[in-house]
């Protein structure tokens, strides 16, 4: 089995190289389907080549150069129902001040979409989310009733957001399966593109998963390279306990001519514990690719509705590299406003952090920026 999950019948090809390969991959069963920037989307049919197969075909045909991988899938990993699952808790957090309180930031977060309560979503966050009604996490739920994929995920994401930033309006964009918890590249890269339409200039992507080659998914890195400098793009680094790079965390962007504008900014977060002296939670990714950690062990936050499911009340204790991300894009919120633009904000705090965690690698210790969140248990 692949260490990396993708669409078993996709193939991503830049447009620039479909010309060399189109007839090739008709051979095997593969027609366009639609485009998503400069990538189009190949579909196969019953008897295709399996997409490990073909890639490593191509690939010796054509060399590394050529432009075409998966269609990566990403998962809010081991977080619904499994190692890190929710637990109840009579806790919840403090309402935070009006909506109308001080400059709005509009903050966009790409997830599993918002729980409704009679058509609302959680009190918590009632006036400070926007979302459609593809943009409801309707919840999927297994034989003894308990939720499944990634549901509640959003709803928990937005409220950390909105914890740090009260002046902060979560625009959602929800795109993660609700049953499975999964998304593919290309639904993100549209979500990234909606959101930099409406002048989005912070987002939120809380799920991760490893991909082909170790390199950066091709629809999201496309998607991530057309947003302005002033951008911040702040990513979960994954649950998995490991210093393999997860992506879209992962994504290195620079300028690909000199004469380019700076590219968007993108932060991956790791999970420490909120103590005085925080440590890297053992699920947590980690490594030099990690830019800052933030409290994301017994993180408290809404949580269904009170009596569903059995034993909570509308709030839980959770952990994971979501709600580190989260508090990172939140305390990045907080800080925007009087013309400071996400990007300023996110510098200053990778140049003067306001805590740090140590970290040892290779190369020995070292101190990674480190964000203490209001929302621990």
């Amino acid at each position: 089995m692949s260490r990396y999950q993708y669409r078993a019948d996709e193939l991503l090809v830049h447009v620039d190289d479909c010309g060399l390969i189109r007839s090739e991959l008709a051979g095997h069963g593969y027609r366009a389907a639609d485009r998503r920037g400069p990538l189009l989307r190949f579909v196969g049919e019953p008897d295709r080549r399996a997409v490990p197969d073909l890639l490593a075909e191509l690939r010796a045909r054509h060399g590394t150069g050529l432009r075409v991988s998966p269609n990566h899938v990403f998962t809010c990993d081991r977080i619904i129902w499994g190692l890190l699952r929710p637990r109840p808790t009579d806790k919840s957090l403090p309402e935070p001040p009006p909506v109308g309180a001080g400059e709005q930031v509009r903050v966009g977060v790409v997830d599993v979409g918002v729980v409704e309560r009679d058509g609302e979503p959680h009190p918590y966050l009632r006036g400070r989310v926007e979302y459609g009604p593809d943009d409801v996490d309707t919840v999927a739920r297994d034989a003894e009733g308990n939720p499944t994929g990634s549901a509640g995920h959003g709803t928990f994401v937005s409220a950390l957001v909105v914890r740090e930033a009260p002046n902060a309006v979560v625009h959602m964009k929800g795109v993660i399966d609700k049953t499975s918890g999964e998304v593919e590249d290309l639904a993100v890269a549209a979500a990234v593109d909606a959101l930099r339409a409406e002048g989005v200039t912070l987002i939120n992507l809380s799920f991760s998963g490893s991909t082909w080659e170790d390199s950066a998914p091709r629809a999201i890195e496309n998607a991530l390279r057309r947003l302005d400098s002033d951008v911040v793009v702040v990513c979960a680094a994954g649950n998995r306990g490991t210093s393999g790079v997860q992506f879209p965390a992962g994504t290195v962007l620079r300028r690909e001519r000199v004469e380019d504008p700076e590219p968007a900014k993108v932060l991956a977060v790791g999970a420490a514990t909120p103590d005085d002296e925080p440590a890297v939670a053992a699920f947590s990714g980690y490594g030099p690719w990690v830019s800052v950690y933030a409290s994301g062990v017994d993180v408290v936050g809404p949580y269904f509705e009170p009596g569903y499911p059995e034993g909570y009340h509308g709030w839980a204790i959770w952990s994971g590299t979501s709600f580190a991300a989260a508090t990172v894009t939140g305390w990045i919120a907080a800080r925007m406003g009087d013309g400071r633009t996400a990007r300023a904000v996110a510098d200053e705090l990778l140049a003067s952090p306001p805590g740090k965690v140590e970290v040892f690698d290779v190369n020995g210790p070292r101190d990674v920026p480190f964000v203490r969140g209001l929302g621990s248990a």
